[in-house]
């Protein structure tokens, strides 16, 4: 087991507000993916219940676990300092929760993808993305993708994705790109 109730209870009351509501969301949406899918639905589960630990922390704090954990931001993380949540979250997932190899870089790579996803990864992109707190235009065609076909889905969400920061003048970060560019590959 990789953890007990007694771990998911300290891990919901660090969350408050919209984030719990949605730290929720992604563990039902997940379960049911990891079903759907084949994939080690515990895994999933915990993954999504840890991904967003870090998500309402200043910029300072993030640069504060950054250096703890030596993880060395790339220039997009520097401007868009809150994306360093997924990988802030990841080093307290394998700290203080002894989340595995498998589980820290689904959540690390949660909220850009990356090449070579495995399994979990997509099913944590992709739970994140379609869990039912969400309400943004496109997220009923994601949800129906995702029932039939996790690749589309992902692809989806990516393509989804790169135009809003496109749209919004964002800087696109290269994990995002590798990450379609992958999945097209392999399709």
């Amino acid at each position: 087991m990789l953890y007990d109730d007694e771990t998911r209870r300290d891990i919901l009351s660090r969350l408050s507000g919209f984030r719990l509501k949605h730290t929720l969301g992604c563990e039902k949406a997940a379960r049911m993916l990891a079903q759907q899918y084949g994939a080690d639905e515990e895994k999933c589960a915990f993954a999504m219940l840890l991904h967003d630990i870090t998500k309402t922390f200043s910029q300072e704090e993030q640069l504060n676990l950054c250096e703890k954990y030596g993880i060395i931001p790339n220039d997009v993380e520097k401007t868009e300092w809150k994306m360093l949540h997924g990988k802030t979250a990841a080093a307290i997932a394998a700290d203080v929760y002894g989340a595995p190899p498998d589980v820290v870089h689904a959540i690390a790579y949660h909220t850009t993808g990356c090449a070579d996803m495995t399994l979990l990864d997509k099913i944590v992109y992709m739970a994140d993305y379609i869990e039912e707190n969400r309400s943004f235009d496109g997220v009923k065609t994601a949800r129906k993708l995702a029932a039939r076909n996790l690749d589309k889905a992902l692809l989806y969400g990516l393509n989804s994705s790169l135009r809003d920061l496109i749209h919004r003048g964002k800087q696109i970060h290269v994990d995002t790109v590798l990450a379609r560019n992958w999945l097209l590959e392999h399709m």
